[in-house]
């Protein structure tokens, strides 16, 4: 794919050649969160007379809410041990050293000081809340490849939005995506109402895109954390996934779900491990597409991503079809569906060789910068972040109408939008 370009990478304390990490990193993205998707799928078409969709939402909001909290009580425990434990603050970009703190000495309770206000968490974590709910709801409705297809078109409704209103234009693959999948997601339509009459599939319809708009809504709340407020994703994950999910228990509570959940899974005790497990692997999945970003780009996740759209459908139909009989109208919806993956993929590839000409560019930049400066003495050095010559300002916007800070926040908000 040409995207690995580091000699080597650091995982999980261990020095990996680059190819080495990216294939695993690649393939524990991909089997981990396709595995949770087969978990979902099972959950929801499998289990005898499981109706408890905003339990399975409230389960994947508590495990990445105590997980970041885990993450970020760990963090400080770490820093404070490698500073001798005098309580000083460690620098943000500082690495801990030292020997790993012990569990005993982890202050579990406490919870560090937020950087970003309340009020905008409680705001994404409803909508996130609202967004985890209604979408395990609209499973009820359609089946799980429909359910991955109508997610996946909110492509269509940003696109809508920048040209009419903001007048931005798209290169042609990006109108081939958006026409791809809104004719794929018509034909799952059709094919829903020709092989299941009984279904209320106008309703899933209608939940998956209010969820386009809560998705959407969530993500841009996330920026404004963190490029805004300077708050950490741990952070965002935290107060989001912890607030949501008290947000959907109070619903379990006041709606009577909770306790019909509890006496469902008192019958089949089985049903809450796979909840849990699923959970698990979904946060695993989501941790490893977070070290993919942050070692290899946006163009090698976006490839795996789109490969692993793929895998998800290809295993719904063939491990669960008895909502998703291979008519005509399903399978031309499934090739439209891969029409719009290769459109996503050959977007990816452009991108990486825009960015492989504009390195070279810069490195051969950087050489003529070098000879004049040694001879005429001036210049600004390779690490001067104020000089027009050296590295770019965090602030200043390139080519494309995007700063630097912008294209590393899309790598720290990872874990959130693959949600």
């Amino acid at each position: 794919m040409g995207v690995i370009a580091q000699p080597d990478v650091v995982l999980l304390g261990r020095r990996v050649a680059a190819d080495q990490a990216f294939v695993w990193l690649a393939a524990g993205t991909i089997v981990s969160i396709a595995l949770a998707s087969y978990l979902e799928e099972f959950v929801l078409k499998s289990l005898p007379n499981y109706d408890f969709f905003f339990t399975m939402a409230f389960f994947e909001l508590a495990v990445f809410g105590v997980v970041s909290h885990v993450t970020i009580r760990l963090r400080a425990a770490t820093e404070l041990a490698s500073l001798g434990g005098d309580g000083a603050v460690a620098s943000p970009g500082r690495a801990a050293i030292g020997p790993p703190p012990r569990w005993s000495d982890v202050k579990w309770w406490r919870l560090e000081p937020r950087a970003a206000p309340l009020r905008l968490y409680v705001i994404g974590a409803t909508c996130l809340a609202l967004y985890a709910s209604l979408g395990k709801l609209a499973y009820k409705y359609v089946n799980y490849v429909t359910g991955t297809v109508l997610k996946s078109i909110k492509l269509v409704p940003v696109m809508i939005v920048s040209v009419t209103w903001l007048g931005r234009s798209y290169p042609p693959h990006d109108y081939a995506a958006a026409g791809f999948l809104t004719t794929s997601a018509v034909m799952f339509g059709l094919g829903e109402a020709e092989s299941n009459r009984e279904a209320n599939y106008a309703m899933g319809f209608a939940l998956s895109f209010v969820c386009l708009g809560l998705t959407a809504a969530q993500s841009n709340i996330a920026d404004a954390c963190m490029r805004d407020h300077g708050a950490g994703v741990d952070e965002n994950m935290l107060y989001v996934n912890g607030v949501g999910a008290c947000l959907v228990f109070a619903f379990l509570v006041i709606s009577g779900e909770v306790f019909q959940a509890f006496a469902y899974f008192t019958r089949f005790p089985g049903a809450f491990a796979l909840l849990f497990v699923r959970s698990v692997v979904f946060y695993v999945g989501a941790w490893l597409y977070t070290l993919l970003m942050k070692h290899f780009g946006a163009v090698a996740a976006v490839a795996v991503t789109t490969a692993r759209k793929a895998i998800t459908v290809m295993l719904s139909f063939a491990l669960f079809r008895s909502d998703k009989p291979l008519t005509a109208k399903y399978a031309a919806a499934t090739a439209l569906f891969f029409g719009a993956i290769a459109c996503e993929y050959h977007k990816s590839e452009v991108r990486r060789r825009r960015e492989e000409r504009a390195r070279g560019g810069a490195k051969e930049g950087g050489r003529r910068g070098g000879d004049d400066d040694t001879a005429g003495g001036g210049g600004d050095s390779p690490g001067d972040d104020s000089g027009e010559g050296g590295r770019r300002r965090p602030g200043r916007r390139s080519e494309d109408g995007r700063g630097g800070a912008t294209r590393e926040m899309d790598r720290e908000l990872a874990p959130v939008r693959i949600k």
